[in-house]
């Protein structure tokens, strides 16, 4: 503050806050000072709006200095909303224009509640439609993450949604909505609305796998779960298998299943993961009766596992389908030595010895 301010009485100020012309002299700003320490606020605004009607040099600067007072020494966030609804329509500004050089001066950090009244005074004036949405934007942010106003939050979200119908961060809000709703053909058309507007492949695989989805599982339609991950998951970094799969073991189809166990194989180096894939197209293989690749498979599922028991047991019961006896007799022995159950052993054992018996029978007979 200048030594002019410090010295000058407030009567002194408010006599010449009304001559004539005052708004325009170079004491103006330290006259403001003085009304300001002593919170003569009735002549500290009639000054700063004649400032604004005399058409000076700052109006930007005069409209700021009034919201600031008005929020930090009078606590009145509607009358600064009102005042920054009138700062944009008579200046023309622009939503970046207003963040820059009116709420990053006005607000400290943290006011997100004081911030969320001034957007919602000022948004409807802003002059171009891409600042209306991005100060919507902003305010569905702030209901959702830092003051948080459920009902505030659809309003605004429904405001985005038709001022731009294509609106991603819209989609998404309705799209979650949905799904709490489980109004799954709701979820669809928001799905797909994200999906046509999607700009990026990662973007267009996501929401193509989460349409599949909600095929599958919730509406169990498995030919357009096995339609969205065929026509927009090709090449997706994301693992569409475990829907592709299910969709076509729903419809019976056991070819389809392999093609997808078959090009999950491919995508995967991890040995866990190569068991499993494995021991799915050995099972899948026993349906086919196609009894030799089954075998073959639930033997590469134990290579990659050497504790899968149940690629073990796979591989018993398909040596069984081929009535390869011995080698039924050499995985039984296999798996009896690694069953801690000591009945279960028993159990085995038994049967390996009727096997042996029965394959000591048949062999003169040959």
């Amino acid at each position: 503050m200048s030594q002019v301010s410090e010295a000058l009485p407030i009567s002194e100020a408010l006599r010449r806050a009304r001559e004539q012309g005052f708004v325009k002299t170079p004491e103006f700003r330290d006259v403001l000072r003085v009304m300001e320490l002593h919170e003569c606020w009735n002549a500290w605004f009639d000054s700063v709006r004649q400032r604004v009607k005399s058409g000076g040099a700052s109006p930007v600067t005069d409209y700021v200095e009034m919201i600031r007072v008005k929020i930090a020494y009078l606590e009145d966030v509607e009358g600064a909303a009102s005042i920054c609804k009138e700062l944009v329509a008579s200046e023309k500004m622009s939503y970046g224009s207003f963040r820059v050089d009116v709420l990053d001066r006005v607000l400290e950090s943290e006011m997100y509640k004081t911030e969320s009244v001034l957007l919602m005074g000022v948004y409807e004036v802003f002059p171009q439609r891409e600042d209306k949405i991005a100060s919507i934007e902003r305010l569905c942010f702030i209901f959702e993450k830092k003051a948080h106003n459920e009902k505030l939050l659809h309003q605004f979200y429904e405001r985005l949604r038709k001022m731009h119908p294509e609106n991603p961060k819209a989609l998404r809000y309705f799209r979650n909505l949905y799904s709490q709703l489980q109004d799954w053909q709701a979820v669809i058309e928001v799905l797909k609305k994200l999906l046509s507007s999607a700009k990026h492949k990662q973007e267009m695989f996501r929401h193509a796998q989460e349409l599949a989805a909600v095929y599958l599982y919730q509406l169990g339609d498995c030919q357009e779960a096995i339609r969205y991950i065929e026509e927009y998951c090709s090449g997706s970094p994301l693992d569409t298998s475990t829907i592709h799969y299910e969709a076509y073991y729903r419809l019976g189809n056991l070819d389809g299943c392999l093609r997808v166990l078959r090009s999950a194989l491919l995508a995967t180096d991890d040995q866990a993961t190569k068991a499993v894939i494995h021991y799915r197209i050995a099972t899948i293989c026993e349906q086919l009766s196609q009894f030799q690749l089954a075998y073959e498979n639930f033997q590469k599922a134990l290579e990659f596992n050497d504790e899968f028991i149940e690629a073990i047991e796979g591989l018993i019961s398909s040596s069984i389908k081929l009535k390869n006896w011995q080698t039924v007799r050499d995985w039984l022995n296999v798996l009896a030595g690694r069953t801690r159950s000591q009945s279960l052993v028993s159990q085995l054992r038994a049967g390996i010895q009727r096997l042996e018996e029965g394959m000591a029978n048949a062999a003169p007979s040959r």
